[in-house]
Protein backbone atom coordinates (compact mmCIF):
# COMPACT_ATOMS: atom_id res chain seq x y z
CA UNK A 1 0.00 0.00 0.00
CA UNK A 2 2.59 2.44 0.90
CA UNK A 3 3.89 2.03 -2.94
CA UNK A 4 0.83 2.60 -4.17
CA UNK A 5 -0.16 5.51 -2.68
CA UNK A 6 4.14 6.57 -3.41
CA UNK A 7 3.41 6.17 -7.35
CA UNK A 8 -0.07 7.92 -6.66
CA UNK A 9 1.65 11.08 -6.40
CA UNK A 10 4.52 10.65 -8.46
CA UNK A 11 2.43 9.91 -11.12
CA UNK A 12 1.87 13.39 -13.34
CA UNK A 13 -0.60 12.26 -16.08
CA UNK A 14 -3.93 14.43 -15.62
CA UNK A 15 -2.18 17.16 -13.22
CA UNK A 16 -3.41 19.79 -14.96
CA UNK A 17 -7.19 19.04 -15.23
CA UNK A 18 -6.80 18.11 -11.82
CA UNK A 19 -5.12 21.36 -10.41
CA UNK A 20 -7.62 23.61 -12.72
CA UNK A 21 -10.44 21.60 -10.99
CA UNK A 22 -8.93 22.40 -7.32
CA UNK A 23 -8.47 25.40 -8.63
CA UNK A 24 -11.76 26.28 -9.80
CA UNK A 25 -13.66 27.42 -6.78
CA UNK A 26 -10.96 29.61 -5.86
CA UNK A 27 -10.83 31.45 -9.17
CA UNK A 28 -14.74 31.89 -9.41
CA UNK A 29 -14.95 33.06 -5.95
CA UNK A 30 -11.70 35.31 -6.77
CA UNK A 31 -13.74 36.43 -9.72
CA UNK A 32 -17.56 37.05 -8.64
CA UNK A 33 -15.63 38.77 -5.48
CA UNK A 34 -14.11 41.32 -8.11
CA UNK A 35 -17.37 41.94 -9.87
CA UNK A 36 -19.35 42.44 -6.50
CA UNK A 37 -16.57 44.85 -5.21
CA UNK A 38 -16.96 46.65 -8.51
CA UNK A 39 -20.31 46.95 -8.14
CA UNK A 40 -20.05 48.32 -4.35
CA UNK A 41 -17.70 50.81 -5.72
CA UNK A 42 -20.43 52.19 -8.23
CA UNK A 43 -23.07 51.91 -5.51
CA UNK A 44 -21.04 54.14 -3.02
CA UNK A 45 -19.92 56.40 -5.68
CA UNK A 46 -23.98 56.54 -6.41
CA UNK A 47 -24.48 57.33 -2.66
CA UNK A 48 -21.88 59.63 -2.02
CA UNK A 49 -23.35 61.91 -5.03
CA UNK A 50 -26.38 61.55 -3.72
CA UNK A 51 -25.51 62.96 -0.50
CA UNK A 52 -24.06 65.65 -2.40
CA UNK A 53 -26.70 67.05 -4.09
CA UNK A 54 -29.02 66.89 -1.14
CA UNK A 55 -26.66 68.81 1.08
CA UNK A 56 -27.17 71.30 -1.56
CA UNK A 57 -30.70 71.29 -2.06
CA UNK A 58 -31.20 71.14 1.80
CA UNK A 59 -28.99 74.34 2.43
CA UNK A 60 -30.74 76.28 0.04
CA UNK A 61 -33.60 76.08 1.67
CA UNK A 62 -32.19 77.20 5.66
CA UNK A 63 -33.37 80.45 5.57
CA UNK A 64 -37.03 79.72 4.49
CA UNK A 65 -37.76 75.58 6.23
CA UNK A 66 -37.69 74.73 10.12
CA UNK A 67 -34.84 72.07 10.65
CA UNK A 68 -37.42 69.43 10.54
CA UNK A 69 -38.32 69.89 7.28
CA UNK A 70 -35.24 69.92 6.08
CA UNK A 71 -34.07 66.68 7.50
CA UNK A 72 -37.57 65.40 5.70
CA UNK A 73 -37.19 66.67 2.82
CA UNK A 74 -33.54 65.32 2.66
CA UNK A 75 -34.94 61.71 3.87
CA UNK A 76 -37.86 61.65 1.20
CA UNK A 77 -35.08 62.68 -1.65
CA UNK A 78 -32.87 59.83 -0.70
CA UNK A 79 -35.53 57.43 -0.54
CA UNK A 80 -36.96 58.29 -3.79
CA UNK A 81 -33.24 58.22 -5.90
CA UNK A 82 -32.16 55.25 -4.18
CA UNK A 83 -35.85 53.19 -5.01
CA UNK A 84 -33.96 51.22 -7.59
CA UNK A 85 -31.46 49.66 -5.43
CA UNK A 86 -33.37 49.99 -2.57
CA UNK A 87 -33.20 45.88 -2.09
CA UNK A 88 -29.52 45.65 -1.98
CA UNK A 89 -29.20 48.24 0.64
CA UNK A 90 -30.00 49.03 4.76
CA UNK A 91 -29.60 52.20 5.32
CA UNK A 92 -30.04 55.47 7.41
CA UNK A 93 -30.08 58.92 6.45
CA UNK A 94 -29.13 61.69 9.24
CA UNK A 95 -29.21 65.42 8.73
CA UNK A 96 -27.45 68.01 10.91
CA UNK A 97 -27.70 71.34 11.06
CA UNK A 98 -25.44 74.07 12.67
CA UNK A 99 -27.17 75.83 15.56
CA UNK A 100 -26.04 78.91 13.50
CA UNK A 101 -27.78 78.09 10.00
CA UNK A 102 -24.32 77.98 8.50
CA UNK A 103 -24.22 74.68 7.24
CA UNK A 104 -25.95 71.32 6.93
CA UNK A 105 -24.47 67.51 7.08
CA UNK A 106 -26.40 64.85 5.49
CA UNK A 107 -25.10 61.32 6.03
CA UNK A 108 -25.88 57.88 4.49
CA UNK A 109 -24.67 54.75 6.94
CA UNK A 110 -25.95 51.48 6.50
CA UNK A 111 -24.78 48.17 4.84
CA UNK A 112 -24.96 46.69 1.18
CA UNK A 113 -24.97 43.25 0.45
CA UNK A 114 -22.47 40.88 -0.77
CA UNK A 115 -22.44 38.25 -3.25
CA UNK A 116 -21.47 35.58 -0.94
CA UNK A 117 -24.90 35.99 1.26
CA UNK A 118 -23.44 38.30 3.61
CA UNK A 119 -20.78 36.17 4.82
CA UNK A 120 -17.62 37.78 3.04
CA UNK A 121 -17.50 40.22 4.64
CA UNK A 122 -19.75 39.59 7.67
CA UNK A 123 -23.05 41.18 7.66
CA UNK A 124 -22.32 42.68 4.34
CA UNK A 125 -20.25 45.93 3.44
CA UNK A 126 -20.45 48.79 5.38
CA UNK A 127 -21.60 52.15 3.87
CA UNK A 128 -20.81 55.52 4.78
CA UNK A 129 -20.81 58.70 2.91
CA UNK A 130 -21.70 62.28 4.51
CA UNK A 131 -21.58 65.60 2.95
CA UNK A 132 -21.52 69.07 4.38
CA UNK A 133 -23.15 72.42 2.64
CA UNK A 134 -22.12 75.60 3.72
CA UNK A 135 -23.93 78.86 3.11
CA UNK A 136 -22.22 81.32 1.05
CA UNK A 137 -25.07 84.24 0.48
CA UNK A 138 -28.68 84.92 0.91
CA UNK A 139 -30.73 85.79 -1.25
CA UNK A 140 -33.65 88.32 -0.98
CA UNK A 141 -37.11 87.06 -1.49
CA UNK A 142 -38.25 89.62 -4.16
CA UNK A 143 -41.50 87.89 -6.08
CA UNK A 144 -43.65 85.54 -4.54
CA UNK A 145 -46.58 84.39 -6.56
CA UNK A 146 -48.90 82.28 -3.73
CA UNK A 147 -51.32 80.33 -5.70
CA UNK A 148 -50.99 76.71 -6.11
CA UNK A 149 -53.74 76.12 -9.32
CA UNK A 150 -52.40 76.61 -13.27
CA UNK A 151 -54.44 79.42 -13.33
CA UNK A 152 -52.31 81.05 -11.21
CA UNK A 153 -48.77 80.03 -12.32
CA UNK A 154 -46.32 82.91 -13.01
CA UNK A 155 -46.70 82.90 -16.63
CA UNK A 156 -44.93 84.84 -19.17
CA UNK A 157 -45.82 84.56 -23.06
CA UNK A 158 -44.69 86.37 -26.03
CA UNK A 159 -41.54 88.50 -25.58
CA UNK A 160 -42.36 89.29 -21.69
CA UNK A 161 -38.91 90.08 -19.48
CA UNK A 162 -38.83 89.77 -15.89
CA UNK A 163 -35.29 91.25 -14.75
CA UNK A 164 -34.27 90.38 -10.99
CA UNK A 165 -30.30 89.93 -10.89
CA UNK A 166 -30.19 90.28 -7.19
CA UNK A 167 -32.99 88.09 -5.60
CA UNK A 168 -35.13 85.33 -5.70
CA UNK A 169 -38.22 84.94 -7.66
CA UNK A 170 -40.43 81.73 -6.66
CA UNK A 171 -43.98 80.62 -7.45
CA UNK A 172 -46.08 78.18 -4.64
CA UNK A 173 -47.52 76.62 -8.36
CA UNK A 174 -45.96 76.63 -11.66
CA UNK A 175 -43.43 79.10 -13.46
CA UNK A 176 -44.04 79.31 -17.31
CA UNK A 177 -41.60 80.77 -19.49
CA UNK A 178 -43.61 80.47 -23.00
CA UNK A 179 -42.45 82.09 -26.24
CA UNK A 180 -39.20 83.87 -26.49
CA UNK A 181 -40.10 85.20 -23.04
CA UNK A 182 -37.18 85.33 -20.36
CA UNK A 183 -36.69 85.35 -17.30
CA UNK A 184 -33.33 86.17 -15.60
CA UNK A 185 -33.11 86.03 -11.71
CA UNK A 186 -30.35 85.56 -9.07
CA UNK A 187 -32.15 82.24 -8.55
CA UNK A 188 -35.62 81.05 -9.74
CA UNK A 189 -37.93 78.51 -8.19
CA UNK A 190 -41.56 76.36 -8.25
CA UNK A 191 -43.16 74.51 -6.07
CA UNK A 192 -44.61 73.06 -8.93
CA UNK A 193 -42.75 72.90 -12.25
CA UNK A 194 -40.39 75.52 -13.93
CA UNK A 195 -39.98 75.52 -17.38
CA UNK A 196 -39.03 77.84 -20.44
CA UNK A 197 -36.44 80.26 -20.97
CA UNK A 198 -34.49 80.70 -17.23
CA UNK A 199 -31.47 82.26 -16.46
CA UNK A 200 -29.99 80.55 -14.76
CA UNK A 201 -31.41 77.12 -14.77
CA UNK A 202 -34.72 77.18 -12.17
CA UNK A 203 -35.48 74.48 -9.12
CA UNK A 204 -38.92 73.00 -9.06
CA UNK A 205 -40.39 70.90 -6.49
CA UNK A 206 -39.39 73.59 -3.84
CA UNK A 207 -41.08 73.88 -0.41
CA UNK A 208 -44.14 76.27 -0.62
CA UNK A 209 -43.80 79.91 0.84
CA UNK A 210 -46.34 80.96 2.58
CA UNK A 211 -47.80 84.45 2.95
CA UNK A 212 -45.27 86.73 4.63
CA UNK A 213 -47.82 88.94 5.71
CA UNK A 214 -51.07 86.93 6.43
CA UNK A 215 -51.05 88.73 9.95
CA UNK A 216 -51.52 92.24 8.27
CA UNK A 217 -54.96 94.20 8.89
CA UNK A 218 -55.88 95.38 5.25
CA UNK A 219 -59.54 96.26 6.36
CA UNK A 220 -60.81 99.54 4.77
CA UNK A 221 -61.73 102.07 7.65
CA UNK A 222 -65.33 102.86 8.25
CA UNK A 223 -66.16 105.82 6.21
CA UNK A 224 -68.99 106.82 3.88
CA UNK A 225 -68.71 105.49 0.37
CA UNK A 226 -70.87 107.65 -1.89
CA UNK A 227 -69.56 106.50 -5.59
CA UNK A 228 -68.09 110.00 -7.37
CA UNK A 229 -66.83 109.56 -10.55
CA UNK A 230 -63.62 112.40 -11.18
CA UNK A 231 -62.08 112.71 -14.48
CA UNK A 232 -58.97 114.96 -14.69
CA UNK A 233 -57.68 116.23 -17.90
CA UNK A 234 -55.61 119.16 -16.81
CA UNK A 235 -53.15 120.42 -14.01
CA UNK A 236 -52.29 119.43 -11.13
CA UNK A 237 -54.75 117.17 -8.19
CA UNK A 238 -54.26 116.86 -4.70
CA UNK A 239 -55.38 113.98 -3.09
CA UNK A 240 -55.27 113.96 0.79
CA UNK A 241 -55.10 110.81 2.41
CA UNK A 242 -58.18 108.83 3.21
CA UNK A 243 -61.18 107.44 1.27
CA UNK A 244 -61.57 107.77 -2.08
CA UNK A 245 -64.46 106.37 -3.09
CA UNK A 246 -65.55 105.44 -7.06
CA UNK A 247 -63.93 105.94 -10.64
CA UNK A 248 -60.72 108.23 -10.74
CA UNK A 249 -59.43 108.99 -14.30
CA UNK A 250 -56.68 111.10 -15.42
CA UNK A 251 -55.75 111.93 -18.85
CA UNK A 252 -54.16 113.79 -21.59
CA UNK A 253 -51.43 116.03 -19.41
CA UNK A 254 -53.09 115.95 -16.10
CA UNK A 255 -51.03 115.66 -12.74
CA UNK A 256 -52.82 113.59 -9.87
CA UNK A 257 -50.50 114.40 -6.44
CA UNK A 258 -51.38 111.91 -3.23
CA UNK A 259 -50.15 113.52 0.03
CA UNK A 260 -48.24 111.16 2.82
CA UNK A 261 -50.22 108.84 4.14
CA UNK A 262 -52.82 105.57 3.11
CA UNK A 263 -55.00 105.91 0.15
CA UNK A 264 -57.96 103.94 0.33
CA UNK A 265 -59.56 103.05 -3.20
CA UNK A 266 -63.54 102.05 -3.01
CA UNK A 267 -65.79 100.91 -5.24
CA UNK A 268 -64.00 101.93 -8.31
CA UNK A 269 -60.80 101.78 -10.61
CA UNK A 270 -57.91 104.43 -10.46
CA UNK A 271 -56.82 104.94 -14.22
CA UNK A 272 -54.38 106.35 -15.68
CA UNK A 273 -53.93 106.92 -19.23
CA UNK A 274 -52.36 109.45 -22.10
CA UNK A 275 -49.37 111.51 -20.59
CA UNK A 276 -50.83 111.75 -17.38
CA UNK A 277 -48.87 111.44 -13.95
CA UNK A 278 -49.54 110.04 -10.70
CA UNK A 279 -47.32 110.92 -7.94
CA UNK A 280 -46.44 109.95 -4.24
CA UNK A 281 -43.93 110.01 -1.93
CA UNK A 282 -44.33 108.22 1.65
CA UNK A 283 -47.75 106.54 0.49
CA UNK A 284 -49.94 103.37 0.08
CA UNK A 285 -53.01 102.82 -1.91
CA UNK A 286 -54.93 100.40 -0.72
CA UNK A 287 -57.97 98.86 -2.83
CA UNK A 288 -61.21 97.08 -1.66
CA UNK A 289 -62.88 93.80 -3.28
CA UNK A 290 -64.10 96.18 -5.73
CA UNK A 291 -61.76 98.43 -6.78
CA UNK A 292 -58.48 98.26 -8.94
CA UNK A 293 -56.16 99.85 -11.44
CA UNK A 294 -55.32 100.75 -14.86
CA UNK A 295 -52.43 102.27 -15.31
CA UNK A 296 -51.88 102.49 -19.39
CA UNK A 297 -50.75 104.71 -22.43
CA UNK A 298 -47.50 106.56 -21.65
CA UNK A 299 -48.90 107.93 -17.88
CA UNK A 300 -45.89 108.30 -15.75
CA UNK A 301 -46.35 106.47 -12.24
CA UNK A 302 -43.78 107.56 -9.78
CA UNK A 303 -44.89 106.08 -6.54
CA UNK A 304 -42.63 105.54 -3.23
CA UNK A 305 -43.88 103.77 -0.06
CA UNK A 306 -44.47 104.61 3.09
CA UNK A 307 -42.03 104.92 5.47
CA UNK A 308 -43.67 104.56 8.52
CA UNK A 309 -46.93 103.25 10.24
CA UNK A 310 -48.96 100.32 10.09
CA UNK A 311 -48.24 99.69 5.88
CA UNK A 312 -44.34 101.01 6.65
CA UNK A 313 -42.47 99.46 3.59
CA UNK A 314 -45.56 98.95 1.31
CA UNK A 315 -46.80 100.81 -2.00
CA UNK A 316 -49.61 99.13 -3.01
CA UNK A 317 -52.13 96.48 -1.09
CA UNK A 318 -55.38 95.23 -1.77
CA UNK A 319 -57.98 93.99 0.77
CA UNK A 320 -57.99 89.62 1.08
CA UNK A 321 -61.23 89.81 -1.13
CA UNK A 322 -59.54 91.45 -3.66
CA UNK A 323 -59.56 88.98 -6.49
CA UNK A 324 -59.02 91.08 -9.45
CA UNK A 325 -56.71 92.01 -11.88
CA UNK A 326 -54.14 95.48 -11.57
CA UNK A 327 -52.93 96.29 -15.17
CA UNK A 328 -50.04 98.10 -15.63
CA UNK A 329 -48.93 98.40 -19.68
CA UNK A 330 -47.60 102.27 -19.24
CA UNK A 331 -44.47 102.84 -20.83
CA UNK A 332 -43.71 105.37 -18.26
CA UNK A 333 -44.38 103.30 -15.01
CA UNK A 334 -40.92 103.34 -14.12
CA UNK A 335 -40.46 104.13 -9.89
CA UNK A 336 -42.86 101.58 -7.90
CA UNK A 337 -40.94 101.78 -4.86
CA UNK A 338 -41.92 99.35 -1.94
CA UNK A 339 -43.98 95.93 -1.81
CA UNK A 340 -46.76 95.45 -3.74
CA UNK A 341 -49.21 93.15 -2.03
CA UNK A 342 -52.29 91.77 -3.76
CA UNK A 343 -52.69 88.40 -1.96
CA UNK A 344 -56.08 87.37 -3.79
CA UNK A 345 -55.84 89.40 -7.07
CA UNK A 346 -53.41 89.11 -10.26
CA UNK A 347 -50.54 91.66 -11.43
CA UNK A 348 -51.02 91.93 -15.21
CA UNK A 349 -47.73 93.68 -16.63
CA UNK A 350 -48.03 93.89 -20.77
CA UNK A 351 -47.34 96.83 -23.44
CA UNK A 352 -45.00 96.90 -26.49
CA UNK A 353 -40.97 97.40 -25.40
CA UNK A 354 -42.09 98.90 -21.93
CA UNK A 355 -40.08 98.70 -18.68
CA UNK A 356 -41.47 98.84 -15.67
CA UNK A 357 -40.24 99.75 -12.02
CA UNK A 358 -36.48 99.91 -13.33
CA UNK A 359 -36.06 103.06 -11.35
CA UNK A 360 -36.88 101.86 -8.27
CA UNK A 361 -34.14 101.70 -5.77
CA UNK A 362 -36.20 97.98 -4.75
CA UNK A 363 -39.66 96.33 -5.30
CA UNK A 364 -41.17 93.34 -3.80
CA UNK A 365 -44.34 91.82 -5.19
CA UNK A 366 -46.25 89.30 -3.29
CA UNK A 367 -49.43 88.66 -5.75
CA UNK A 368 -51.90 85.34 -5.97
CA UNK A 369 -50.61 85.45 -9.80
CA UNK A 370 -48.18 87.53 -11.83
CA UNK A 371 -48.94 87.53 -15.65
CA UNK A 372 -46.85 89.22 -18.44
CA UNK A 373 -47.28 89.52 -22.19
CA UNK A 374 -46.19 91.34 -24.85
CA UNK A 375 -42.61 92.49 -24.95
CA UNK A 376 -42.80 94.21 -21.11
CA UNK A 377 -39.70 94.14 -18.95
CA UNK A 378 -40.65 94.25 -15.29
CA UNK A 379 -37.62 95.09 -13.59
CA UNK A 380 -37.24 93.82 -9.42
CA UNK A 381 -34.38 96.01 -8.38
CA UNK A 382 -32.77 94.83 -4.66
CA UNK A 383 -30.96 97.99 -3.70
CA UNK A 384 -32.60 97.80 -0.28
CA UNK A 385 -30.25 100.42 1.32
CA UNK A 386 -30.56 103.09 -1.00
CA UNK A 387 -33.82 103.88 0.10
CA UNK A 388 -35.45 105.37 3.23
CA UNK A 389 -38.51 102.84 2.71
CA UNK A 390 -38.19 100.30 5.13
CA UNK A 391 -38.55 96.75 3.57
CA UNK A 392 -41.35 94.45 5.17
CA UNK A 393 -40.02 91.54 7.44
CA UNK A 394 -40.90 88.84 5.58
CA UNK A 395 -39.58 89.78 2.26
CA UNK A 396 -36.43 91.13 0.55
CA UNK A 397 -33.07 90.64 2.94
CA UNK A 398 -35.24 89.13 5.90
CA UNK A 399 -36.41 86.29 3.92
CA UNK A 400 -34.89 84.43 0.81
CA UNK A 401 -33.02 81.14 -0.39
CA UNK A 402 -29.17 80.03 0.84
CA UNK A 403 -26.76 79.27 -2.00
CA UNK A 404 -24.70 77.01 -1.22
CA UNK A 405 -21.34 75.05 -2.21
Amino acid sequence: MPRLLTRLFRDRRGGTLTTFAIALPALATLAFGVIDLASVHTDKSRLQDLADATALAAAKQLSIVDDTGIAERAKSAITQQLAPIASRLNYGVTTTIAADKSNVTVAIDGTRTSFFGNMLPPGGWPVHVKATAATMAKLPLCVLSTGQTKADELGMKDSAKLTAPDCLVHSNGDVSVDGVSWLQAAATQASGVATGRISPAPYSSAPEISDPFDGINLKIPLALCTPLDLLFVAGVQVLSPGVHCGNLKAMKSSTVQLLPGEHYFMRGTLALQDNSVLTGDNVVMIFDKDSTFAFTGSSQIRLRGRRSGDFSGFVIATTRANTNTFSISSTAAREILGTIYIPAATLQVDGSGNTVADQSAWTVVVAKSLKMTGSANLVVNANYNQSSVPVPHGVGPSAGVVLAH
